[in-house]
């Protein structure tokens, strides 16, 4: 009944910073506001009908930060008299608290802090050191896929001048780097793991559902090892096509000679020696050469594709698939008996396993499906597993023995203290007479007159009292109670007068 007359408590925030959490519950006692901490007190409830106006009022103060400082570091502070590297420090402070609030809002975030590193160009060099950055999530047990985590890392590159994704280092509160810092392929050994997991898991699924259907459920096993690329690679191709030629330019060039010199006619003799004598004849003798020459220029056609390779390619697929046969049951009562599989069915069960997995020989890739008769009791309508024994209960059994367990225990509860005292009630009512209110001299009794055998008796112990003789009977009981309060005023004013004056002016002050 106490419970009921007062408001249910809500929720007014959880997962708070201990410092802030002291921040509010200072102010929720100025207000007046009363409330509860929990747990280790980041845990704070309020009455459900005071939630809006306690956090309007939290919120007007801006307490809940969740533990970081954003820009809001400039609201309150004067630049007047500050360093520039204090300057620097708020603003590097302020972004690193943004950027934790905004990885907060991400779906399975619970916490966040970042870290940032900006180098400072030392005397004599050109540039300065790249940035780098830290960041550690709260999970709450969950896991961060690998577009998550370069989600993030991307988030934090963009806000912070020339940092690299690859240059932010991811981890969360159960000690996991999900990103190292300098990994080109963005993978740790930690995502790397998951990543494996994840596809074993998800073509496991799959060839398993192929499977079953066919042999039907719990009829099959199935085992998925997958090696998995987690490297990134970049591959450029140049190739020429000698028959795509195509004619870019063409010279020609021509020159034409003529050589007109005379050659002697005749021999040298005697007479060509002596002085004056006759000069030996000359014949006129010409030759005419031409070159020509003609250069054409060809352009031949060339490809140039870029591949770059993502981190999670499948480098090689082993499959084992083991099935079992066929169980027939045996006529009344008889115990089943177990038919292998034909080799057609194996081939044809092989054949769907390779189209689900994406069967590749060039990777290398295995599968192997085997009929194999499973080691397994069955129970005496063939081709389903026996009971389990007498404690092997389950999850759903635990849980439905519970809910059986407090629904008895309620009922008894409710039979021993409510149903009990109300039939003892209405038994006593019914023979064992019924209370008389009567007064005299200040003192209420109950007067109970038992039931006689006679049916005048029993009539008139029902009747009971008139209302009349109720109403003079508490009459008379008021007025002898005020008339003993009377008294015992007079009586104080008797003993104490100067105490009984100072109250009557107090009280004519008053009015």
């Amino acid at each position: 009944m106490l419970r009921i007359g007062q408001a249910p408590d809500a929720l007014l925030y959880s997962n708070l910073d201990l410092r802030e959490a002291a921040e509010i519950t200072a102010a929720l006692d100025t207000a007046g506001i009363k409330y509860s901490s929990r747990g280790d007190g980041s845990t704070i409830f309020v009455s459900r009908d005071e939630v809006g106006t306690a956090r309007m009022l939290v919120a007007g103060k801006g307490i809940v930060t969740s533990g970081s400082v954003g820009y809001e570091i400039f609201d309150s502070q004067s630049v007047l008299g500050q360093t520039e590297f204090q300057q620097n420090l708020n603003a590097k402070r302020a972004l690193e608290g943004e950027l934790s609030r905004n990885i907060m809002t991400l779906r399975g975030v619970t916490m966040a802090r970042v870290l940032i590193a900006l180098p400072e160009r030392a005397l004599f060099q050109a540039e300065a050191a790249e940035p780098t950055a830290a960041v550690v999530v709260g999970l709450g047990g969950r896991d961060l896929t690998a577009d998550q985590i370069r989600g993030i890392r991307s988030l934090v590159a963009s806000s912070v001048p020339n940092l690299k994704p690859t240059r932010v280092t991811v981890m969360d509160d159960t000690n996991r780097t999900l990103a190292a810092g300098g990994d080109e392929d963005g993978f740790s050994g930690a995502s790397a793991d998951r990543m494996k997991a994840t596809t074993e898991a998800q073509l496991q699924a799959r060839v398993m559902d192929v499977v079953q259907g066919i042999v039907g459920p719990g009829a099959a096993r199935v085992q998925v090892t997958a090696e998995i690329d987690h490297s990134r690679s970049t591959t450029q191709e140049q190739r020429f096509d000698p028959d795509g030629q195509v004619v870019r330019s063409m010279a020609t060039n021509g020159s034409n000679s003529q050589d007109t010199t005379g050659q002697p006619v005749g021999g040298v003799g005697a007479d060509q020696n002596i002085p004056g004598g006759e000069a030996p004849g000359i014949a006129a003798q010409g030759s005419t050469r031409t070159d020509e020459t003609e250069t054409t220029n060809y352009e031949i056609s060339n490809t140039t594709t870029t591949t770059v390779r993502e981190p999670g390619e499948v480098k090689k697929l082993a499959v084992a698939v083991a099935v079992d046969g066929v169980w027939t049951p045996g006529a009344d009562g008889a115990e089943p008996t177990y038919a292998p599989r034909t080799p057609e069915q194996i081939t044809e069960i092989e054949e769907l396993v390779k189209a689900a997995v994406g069967f590749s020989a060039e990777r290398g890739d295995i599968v192997r499906v085997s009929n194999v008769e499973f080691n397994r009791e069955l129970a005496p309508d063939g081709g389903t597993e026996a009971n389990g024994g007498l404690f092997d209960f389950t999850k759903n059994d635990m849980m439905r023995g519970i809910e059986l367990l407090v629904l008895l225990i309620t009922g008894i509860l409710l039979i021993l203290f409510v149903l009990r005292p109300l039939l003892k009630a209405t038994a006593g009512g019914g023979g064992g007479g019924m209370p008389a209110l009567a007064g005299g001299n200040g003192v209420t009794a109950l007067q109970t007159t038992p039931v006689g055998a006679s049916g005048q008796a029993a009539a008139g112990q029902l009747t009971g009292p008139t209302d009349m003789e109720q109403r003079l009977d508490i009459a008379r009981i008021e007025g002898q109670v005020k008339a003993s309060s009377v008294k015992k005023v007079s009586e104080f004013v008797e003993r104490h007068p100067e105490e009984s004056t100072s109250i009557l002016r107090s009280w004519v002050h008053e009015g």
